[in-house]
């Protein structure tokens, strides 16, 4: 049968050969959202890139100790099992990577992990490449500012859902960019452009440091890109930037942004400079 559909997306493979399962799974996982069902039970979102995008229950993790506890942000080994009677999937064993303790602990950093999770759910992608990311950012959350990580998740995001270009051409006409060229925003292909493609008369721009700082986070790895040399208020700015490009690119669907959080944590971080 799954022959007969090749151009299914990456994230239904997984799904379908795990709906064909009995009614056990195992495979590596994290724990990219989880809400409150009923009293004691939660209902949990497990990102894995060979078991998909999928929902799991997580029955009475509040309050019995008897339960397997998967706090958001758990990374391991998960073993599901799948309820005969209500078809529901729920977590029966977990051999535990790391549970991200920090990002408990700072809302700074609790608020980015949140950012990454929704754009993860927004693409509704499990390629490997993007699970390596993802978790990728939630390590180095633990060992650099929210910022700093968040920039080089998000450039590199962006360039994986091919919503950014390479920052050297315009992906819309094909021309390369000025050394002395400010960036603007195509509102149609969702995308930073050229002055000329610019729909949005230059209310969105990246100037040219900006621009070749983020052209050079796209060249390196994560672990590198965080490393980069740049003074926090341009940091902040470029930081800034991005989150009101993923307001355009992602309208109404990034709960971390569209809860104002950011906004409060702006003031804050005002404040401190």
């Amino acid at each position: 049968m799954l022959a007969l559909f090749p151009s299914l997306l990456t994230v239904t493979l997984p799904l379908l050969i795990f709906g064909y399962m009995e009614h056990e799974a195992k495979g590596l996982g994290i724990i990219i959202r989880t809400e409150k069902a009923r009293d004691t039970d939660r209902s949990e979102t497990l990102f894995s890139p060979s078991l998909g995008l999928i929902r799991v229950m997580s029955y009475g993790a509040r309050k019995s100790i008897k339960s397997v506890k998967a706090p958001l942000y758990t990374e391991g080994t998960f073993s599901l099992e799948k309820s005969i009677r209500s078809g529901r999937w729920s977590i029966r064993d977990i051999d535990v990577i790391s549970i991200h303790s920090v990002l408990h602990e700072d809302l700074g950093k609790n608020m980015a992990a949140a950012l990454f999770s929704d754009l993860v759910i927004t693409s509704r992608s499990a390629d490997p490449l993007l699970y390596r990311l993802y978790v990728t950012a939630l390590d180095l959350l633990e060992d650099y500012d929210e910022e700093t990580v968040a920039i080089a998740f998000i450039v590199h995001f962006l360039s994986q859902e091919g919503l950014s270009g390479d920052y050297l051409t315009c992906p819309v006409c094909q021309r390369p960019y000025r050394d002395d060229e400010i960036l603007g925003f195509s509102l149609i292909e969702g995308v930073p452009v050229c002055s000329e493609c610019d729909t949005m008369d230059s209310s969105l721009i990246l100037p040219p440091n900006a621009r070749r700082f983020v052209r050079r986070t796209l060249e390196l790895e994560l672990d590198d890109a965080v490393c980069l040399s740049v003074s926090s208020m341009q940091r902040h700015r470029i930081f800034r930037y991005f989150l009101r490009l993923l307001r355009l690119s992602f309208p109404g669907k990034l709960r971390s942004i569209e809860s104002g959080i950011w906004d409060m944590h702006k003031e804050e971080v005002a404040d401190e400079n």
